[in-house]
């Protein structure tokens, strides 16, 4: 079973201290919380640095970092937040898929009316499937580096 980051009461909470959350404030408490467990698994696809806590836990935080096997076995507060901010995002009803799709569009004709765009390609967070910025940044200090490889021994 599919579980999120935080509760919604708790993200309820969070978005008390913000402006413009209409989206959020008007929606019920079972979109609510399907809002964010797609945030936690939009997040869980990423690739993180650290290892899980517990091999077995179905969510990617907690994580230990480095070679301190004492590391943090809490969900770090940045994590619970860029949850709150994807689920706020998805409950407004951005789509990551139609933002990369719209960034692609060369050009749109209807009879004589064109509209032209260059073709972009998505930021990171949007190809990530990360419509938030805001969710991103508290992200963004969790992710694994590019240059990271990761090697298993399988035996």
């Amino acid at each position: 079973m599919t579980s999120a980051y935080d509760t919604y009461i708790n993200a309820d909470t969070y978005f008390v201290n913000r402006l413009h959350t209409q989206s959020w404030d008007e929606a019920p408490s079972t979109q609510k919380t399907i809002a964010l467990t797609e945030a936690t698994q939009r997040i869980d696809c990423l690739r993180f640095s650290g290892a899980k806590v517990d091999e077995d836990q179905e969510l990617e935080f907690p994580r230990y970092y480095g070679d301190d096997p004492e590391g943090d076995e809490i969900i770090p507060n940045d994590i619970k937040i860029a949850c709150y901010e994807l689920a706020f995002t998805l409950l407004d009803g951005v789509d990551p898929d139609l933002e990369t799709e719209n960034l692609a569009v060369v050009s749109l004709g209807y009879s004589s009316v064109r509209v032209a765009k260059s073709g972009m390609t998505p930021q990171d967070h949007i190809a990530a499937g990360i419509p938030s910025l805001t969710a991103w940044r508290h992200l963004m200090p969790y992710l694994a580096s590019d240059r990271e490889i990761k090697i298993y021994r399988v035996s």
